[in-house]
């Protein structure tokens, strides 16, 4: 099994973002493995023939090199429960194959579609995705996330979103909700209503 993986949106054959995920590519591979040589997803990645039109999600597995690229039509998922739920040993710094700490993680709660991480009562993400919120005039996403994803970086560099500290009880002063990740960003925003440990989803548009 590969060590790492990147997420890259493919959108009518169009690789997005590539910059921010050669970035953390060559981060992850310098500081886990030692390996300070420049990567070029561009010209590593061959789109087959058989990808059409429409967006699609690439997924590169790789360690010391590429070792797997494959190819996903996408669509999203909206979620009708978010739970809030505190675990401060969760770590999740570099993008790992092993997601089996989320997944456990889900199957401990199963009446949540996904979950927000806690730490100390500080939000983080949720399980495949960095959060933003709201507030009437601003969005902002959380200064702690577990993974400091790429579309998170491009909107943060872009002006769109800020980041601040965000405690579980502030969520009932925002209106609105965003998971971001390499697929999404604010075109698919939820409204929420807040309860003591977790999120109603109202609606997606």
């Amino acid at each position: 099994m590969s060590l790492l993986f990147e997420t890259i949106q493919l959108q009518n054959r169009k690789l997005h973002n590539l910059a921010y995920h050669n970035q953390r590519m060559h981060k992850s591979r310098t500081e886990l493995l030692g390996i300070d040589r420049e990567v070029s997803l561009a010209e590593l990645i061959n789109i087959p023939a058989w990808v059409g039109e429409g967006l699609y999600r690439c997924r590169v597995s790789y360690q010391h090199e590429i070792e797997k690229v494959e190819f996903f039509p996408y669509k999203p998922v909206h979620p009708g429960r978010i739970d809030l739920v505190e675990n401060c040993q969760l770590e999740y710094p570099y993008k790992f194959e092993d997601r089996s700490g989320f997944r456990q993680m889900l199957n401990q709660n199963p009446e949540a579609d996904d979950l927000i991480i806690l730490h100390n009562g500080m939000l983080t993400d949720a399980t495949f995705a960095n959060v933003a919120f709201y507030d009437g005039s601003q969005w902002l996403t959380t200064d702690a996330p577990l993974l400091k994803g790429t579309k998170r970086q491009f909107l943060l560099d872009s002006g769109v979103l800020k980041e601040a500290s965000i405690k579980a009880e502030d969520l009932k002063y925002f209106s609105q909700l965003a998971l971001i990740n390499a697929m999404r960003d604010l075109d698919i925003i939820y409204k929420y209503s807040f309860h003591d440990n977790y999120l109603l989803i109202q609606g997606n548009y």
